[in-house]
């Protein structure tokens, strides 16, 4: 037997338990990613996280405070050292309800967000602040034709977003 299951094609690598080149960096993406993160931590790789920050899921309002309050260093019975191994993360966006007409505004801010979080000290947590700096970025994005959705409804930006008729 290689000691491979059946499941192989499916569930490759870290969860499989199959050996591992020690300097391989472990991509969490799946559910209980706390729970995934603890081991492969422990386990003394580093990690890179996205399970939180599906862009793609449909959701209505402000669903960017979701991505934002998500800390990815809190991870339950890690120490400082095992922390350090967590090297960053991504916001993915995949296709089944999204296409050309739409990803960009789904996108963006959300990403904006995410990236805020990853950049910014876990103490930097205050959603109201947040909202006044993503408002303000995407201004600016609309300023440079990107069709970022909106964050406030009372929002006020001197350059809106003018279309697409130059793409």
């Amino acid at each position: 037997s290689s000691g491979i299951n059946a499941e192989w094609p499916l569930r490759p690598g870290f969860n499989n338990n199959l050996q591992i080149q020690p300097d391989t960096i472990i991509h969490v993406w799946k559910d209980k990613w706390q729970a995934t993160m603890g081991k492969v931590i422990k386990a003394g790789y580093k990690t890179i996280l996205s399970s939180p920050w599906y862009l793609n899921y449909i959701s209505f309002s402000r669903d960017w405070k979701t991505y934002y309050q998500v800390e990815p260093l809190k991870i339950p019975g890690a120490t400082a050292e095992e922390l350090n191994l967590v090297i960053g993360g991504e916001a993915c966006m995949w296709g089944e309800y999204v296409d050309a007409t739409n990803i960009l505004s789904r996108t963006f801010p959300r990403a904006s967000a995410v990236a805020e979080r990853l950049w910014s000290s876990e103490k930097r947590t205050n959603v109201a602040d947040m909202e006044f700096r993503l408002d303000k970025h995407r201004c600016g994005m609309c300023a440079r034709d990107i069709p970022a959705e909106t964050i406030i409804l009372r929002s006020y930006c001197p350059v809106e977003f003018s279309g697409y008729d130059h793409w």
